[in-house]
C-alpha cells in the first residue's frame, strides 16, 4: 500500500488514512505511475466516458452514520438523465484512480477525515470538485475561518485564540463569550460568563476558540445562497441541534450583502451562512460548504439542478461556477485570501511558530481559493490580444489636515506603499497642511497645495492663513480641485475622510471627475474613528456626504480593525459594489533608525527617558504646559529626561513661553523631530495625545504610552483612547482630570508598570500594505474595463 496523504496544519488528522478506513489514496511517484497506465488505457483525466451524459458523484461517510436530502437530489439527477452515485466511503475499499475517470463532478457531502482525505487526491489530481477541496478545509477550522472572514471586512464577533482555556479569563471581563471547537463538528458552543462557567467545562481541545456572546434580539438566521439565489430561514431554540428551523425568513439589505461578501471572499456560491442580531447590529458566526439547506422552499429540486448545470459545466471544460454568481463581488474578493494574508491566518492558526512547510501548505490551500476566484471573474468576457497591462497608472489622494499631520503622514505611508508595488504609478496628494510643502514624500509623487483651513467646530471652517471668508475660501479650493483632477486624469482617487470634502468642495470636482472618466474608481479612506456617531450623521447629512457617496463612489477602505471598533456600522455606510474593507491600521513599518543614540539626547544623563510629543502641535498646548509643571512638582523624585516636541503647527511664541518654563528641568524642548518613530521607540514612555498615527505607532513599537487625548472639538480621540485602553494597550489619563498633580502622579507609576502594554498582535497593524492591495485591485479592474 502506499503512502497515506498528509494534508497540512489546518487539521492534524485531516488526510492521514490507515489500512483499516478502506479507501486506498496514492501519492507523490505512485499517483504519476498509475496516471500513467490509465493513460495507456485511453481513460486520460477528464475523458467523458462512453456512455455520455454528466456523471455526478457524492462522497459521503458510512452509508449508515449520514441523514442528509441527497438521496433526493440523486432521484433528481437521474431522472434528468445524469448519472448520479452516492459513494459511501467506508463502506467499501475505494480506488480513488478509478473513481477520478468515471465522474465529471464530485460533490463532498461527508465531512469525515475520509472524506476529506479522498477529495484532497481528487483535488491534487485535478478533478472537478463542486465545492472546492481548499475552501472546504478552510471552512473546517474556526479560527483560521473567521480570520479570513475578518479580512475581507465581514461582520464577526470579537474572537478570540489561547493556548489554554484559563487564558480567556481577561476576555471575560467584556462580558461573556462562547467557547466552541476550534474544529466544526456537531457539538455545539457553550455560554461562559465567569470563571466558574469557564472552569466547569472541562478540559477543552486545544487551541480553545472562543467569541463575544451577543444576546440574539430574536431567532438567530440562516442564510443559503445555491447559486444567485438566496433564501432566509429562522433558527429556533438554537441551543439545541443546529438544523432546528422555525420556516424561511425575508432577508434585509444588510443581511443580503453580508451573504454576497463571504461567498465572493471564498469564491463559492452554494454554501450557508449563520447570523445572530444583537443589539442592532448583524454578526456572523459560522459559514459551512454544502449545508442542508433545510427549511428552503423545494431546497433538492434547487439543488439539484445547481449541480446539474454545473456538471455540464464541468463536462464542457468551462468554471464551475459562473462568474455572474460571484459579481458583483467585493472589491478584489480574492485579496482576503491573498499572500499577504498567509502570515496574519497563521498568527491565529496557534500559539507556537509555525514550520516552514506548514507555512508552504496553508499558502498553497489559499492560493488554490485565490487562483480559482479570478479565474472565474476573468472568464466572464475574452481577453484582449495584448498582454494585460501591470496594475500601475495614475492615482489621486484627497488629504486634509485642519490640526496636526495624521491625515498628510497616513496617506504618504499609503502611497508609498502603493509606489513600492508598481514600477509606473504616478501619485498626485492634494494637501492644505501648510507644512505640506516641506513634508517629505517618495519618488514619483508630488502634491498640489490647497489653501488651508481649518475646524472651528463639526461642519464650520475658517482659513487658516487668507484674509477672506469661508465662502469665497471653498470656492477657491473647489475650482483647484476640479481643475487639477481633469487635467491629471487619474485611474483611481483615493478620497480621505471626508466623502464631499470640507464643506461639500470635492463634491462638484467629482461629478465632473466621473463624468470625464467613468472608468476610474473612486474609494473613499477613512481612519477607524471619526468623531461621535450622530455628529458625523448630522454634517454627513447637511453636506450631502451620504448622497455623494452613493452616487459617486465604488468602494470604502477602513484603516482600523472591525474587532476593536465597526466604523462602517456606528456611521451607517451605504453598501457599495465594491464593498468595504477593513485593512488594519496603516504605520510606518520596518526598522528603527538611531534609538540608541537618541535615547541618550532624551535621557538627558538620567537612567529613564520620557517623550512628549503634541503630534501637530495645533491642540497640545494645554498637555505641553502642565506637563512641565508635573516635572517642577516632582522636583527631586525626578529620575528622567526628557525631549518635548511641541509640534510644526504649535501656535507662535508657545516654545518660548514652555522654555521659560521649563528652566532649570532635566528637560529639553525642540518645534518637532524629524524621526518621531525613532525618539518613540527610544523612551522608557511615551506622553502624547491620541491621535490616530500616534496611537498607532505607540502600538506598532509597543511602547508604554500615558496618554491624554484631545477634549475637542470632535470626541474622535477620546473614544479611541478609551478602546484601546480597554485592551491594555496604553494607559489614559482623561483631559478633564488632567493637572499637574495627576499628571505627575501618572508618570511615576507609568514608568515603574509592568503590566502593559500587553502583546500588540491583536491589533492588525499591516495597514498600509493591505490598502495599497485593495487599490491596486481596483486598478487592475479598471485597466481591463478601458481594454474591453
Amino acid at each position: 500500500m502506499t503512502a497515506p496523504l498528509t494534508i497540512g496544519p489546518l487539521n492534524e488528522t485531516l488526510g492521514v488514512l490507515t489500512p483499516d478506513m478502506g479507501a486506498v489514496v496514492a501519492t507523490g511517484a505512485a499517483r504519476d505511475d498509475r496516471a500513467d497506465i490509465l493513460e495507456r488505457r485511453g481513460l486520460g483525466l477528464g475523458q467523458r466516458r462512453p456512455e455520455g451524459g454528466v456523471r455526478i458523484g457524492f462522497l459521503m461517510g458510512r452509508s449508515f452514520t449520514h441523514l442528509s436530502n441527497a438521496e433526493e437530489i440523486v432521484r433528481l439527477l437521474v431522472g434528468w438523465g445524469a448519472t448520479a452515485e452516492l459513494l459511501n466511503l467506508g463502506d467499501d475499499l475505494f480506488d480513488v484512480a478509478q473513481a477520478r475517470l468515471d465522474y465529471d463532478l464530485y460533490v463532498l457531502k461527508g465531512r469525515s477525515d475520509l472524506a476529506m482525505s479522498v477529495a484532497a487526491d481528487l483535488h491534487a489530481a485535478g478533478a472537478a470538485l463542486l465545492n472546492p477541496y481548499p475552501v472546504t478545509a478552510l471552512l473546517r477550522d474556526r479560527i483560521v475561518t473567521f480570520r479570513v472572514l475578518q479580512l475581507a471586512g465581514v461582520p464577526v464577533p470579537e474572537t478570540f485564540v489561547a493556548s489554554h482555556a484559563s487564558q480567556l479569563l481577561p476576555a471575560l471581563d467584556g462580558g461573556p463569550l462562547i467557547v466552541k471547537p476550534y474544529l466544526r463538528s456537531r457539538r455545539q458552543g457553550a455560554v461562559v460568563r465567569d470563571a466558574a462557567e469557564l472552569a466547569a467545562l472541562g478540559p477543552i481541545e486545544e487551541p480553545v476558540f472562543a467569541q463575544r456572546y451577543h444576546p440574539p434580539d430574536g431567532p438567530d438566521r440562516r442564510i443559503y445562497s445555491i447559486g444567485r439565489e438566496l433564501s432566509g430561514v429562522l433558527r429556533v431554540g438554537t441551543a439545541g441541534p443546529s438544523d432546528n428551523h422555525g420556516g424561511p425568513c425575508s432577508l434585509s439589505p444588510e443581511l443580503v450583502e453580508i451573504a454576497r461578501r463571504c461567498g465572493a471572499t471564498l469564491g463559492i456560491d452554494l454554501f450557508g451562512v449563520d447570523v445572530v442580531e444583537s443589539g442592532g447590529h448583524a454578526y456572523v458566526v459560522d459559514v459551512s460548504s454544502f449545508p442542508s439547506f433545510k427549511g428552503v422552499p423545494d431546497a433538492p429540486r434547487r439543488v439539484a439542478r445547481y449541480i446539474y448545470e454545473a456538471a455540464g459545466r464541468a463536462a464542457r471544460g468551462e468554471p464551475i461556477i459562473p462568474p455572474e454568481s460571484l459579481a458583483p463581488r467585493p472589491m478584489g474578493a480574492p485579496g482576503a485570501l491573498n499572500g499577504s494574508a498567509v502570515e496574519l491566518v497563521l498568527r491565529a492558526l496557534s500559539t507556537t511558530p509555525a514550520t516552514g512547510e506548514e507555512l508552504d501548505q496553508i499558502q498553497k490551500l489559499l492560493d488554490a481559493t485565490r487562483v480559482r476566484t479570478e479565474a472565474s471573474a476573468s472568464s466572464a468576457r475574452p481577453r484582449p490580444g495584448k498582454a494585460r497591462m501591470s496594475a500601475g497608472g495614475r492615482v489621486a489622494i484627497y488629504s486634509q489636515d485642519s490640526l496636526g499631520l495624521g491625515h498628510l503622514r497616513r496617506n504618504t505611508v499609503i502611497g508609498g506603499a502603493l509606489l513600492a508595488a508598481t514600477a509606473d504609478s504616478a501619485l498626485l496628494l492634494f494637501a492644505d497642511s501648510p507644512v505640506a510643502p516641506f513634508f517629505p514624500v517618495p519618488e514619483r509623487m508630488d502634491h498640489v497645495k490647497l489653501p488651508s483651513i481649518r475646524k472651528v467646530t463639526a461642519g464650520c471652517w475658517e482659513a487658516t492663513r487668507l484674509p477672506i471668508d469661508e465662502r469665497d475660501l471653498i470656492r477657491l479650493r473647489t475650482d483647484v480641485l476640479c481643475d487639477a483632477l481633469l487635467n491629471f486624469g487619474p485611474d483611481l482617487v483615493l478620497v480621505d475622510h471626508m466623502p464631499g470634502g470640507a464643506r461639500g468642495e470635492l463634491i462638484p470636482a467629482l461629478k465632473a471627475f466621473k463624468q470625464a472618466h467613468p472608468h476610474a474608481s473612486v474609494v473613499l479612506g477613512l481612519r477607524d474613528i471619526l468623531d461621535a456617531p450622530e455628529v458625523i450623521k448630522r454634517v454627513w447629512e447637511n453636506e450631502g456626504a451620504y448622497e455623494a457617496l452613493r452616487r459617486y463612489y465604488d468602494a470604502v477602505l477602513i484603516y482600523g480593525s472591525s474587532e476593536i471598533f465597526q466604523t462602517h456600522r456606528v456611521y451607517q455606510l451605504p453598501a457599495l459594489p465594491g464593498g468595504t474593507h477593513y485593512c488594519g491600521y496603516v504605520v510606518e513599518e520596518g526598522p528603527v533608525e538611531r534609538a540608541h543614540e537618541i535615547r541618550e539626547t532624551i535621557a538627558l544623563g538620567r537612567p529613564r527617558a520620557v517623550f512628549v510629543s503634541a503630534g501637530g502641535g495645533g491642540d497640545g498646548e494645554a498637555l505641553m504646559r502642565t506637563y512641565v509643571d508635573a516635572v517642577r512638582l516632582l522636583g527631586a523624585r525626578v529620575e528622567f529626561g526628557t525631549l518635548m516636541a511641541i509640534g510644526a503647527n504649535a501656535p507662535p511664541g508657545a516654545r518660548v513661553e514652555l522654555e521659560a518654563k521649563a528652566r532649570g528641568l532635566p528637560l529639553r524642548i525642540v518645534p518637532y523631530v524629524q524621526h518621531g518613530r525613532s525618539h518613540m521607540a527610544a523612551a522608557d514612555l511615551v506622553v502624547c495625545m491620541a491621535g490616530y498615527n500616534t496611537v498607532s505607532e505607540v502600538v506598532y513599537l509597543k511602547k508604554k504610552a500615558l496618554i491624554v487625548p484631545r477634549p475637542g472639538p470632535s470626541a474622535e480621540q477620546r473614544m479611541r483612547a478609551r478602546l484601546f485602553a480597554e485592551r491594555g494597550l496604553i494607559d489614559v489619563l482623561d483631559p478633564t482630570d488632567l493637572s499637574p498633580e495627576s499628571l505627575a502622579q501618572r508618570l511615576l507609576e507609568d514608568l515603574e508598570r509592568t503590566d502593559y502594554p500587553v502583546d500588540g498582535k491583536v491589533v492588525p497593524l499591516d495597514g498600509a500594505r493591505q490598502a495599497a492591495g485593495w487599490l491596486l485591485e481596483l486598478l487592475r479592474q479598471g485597466a481591463d474595463a478601458r481594454a474591453v
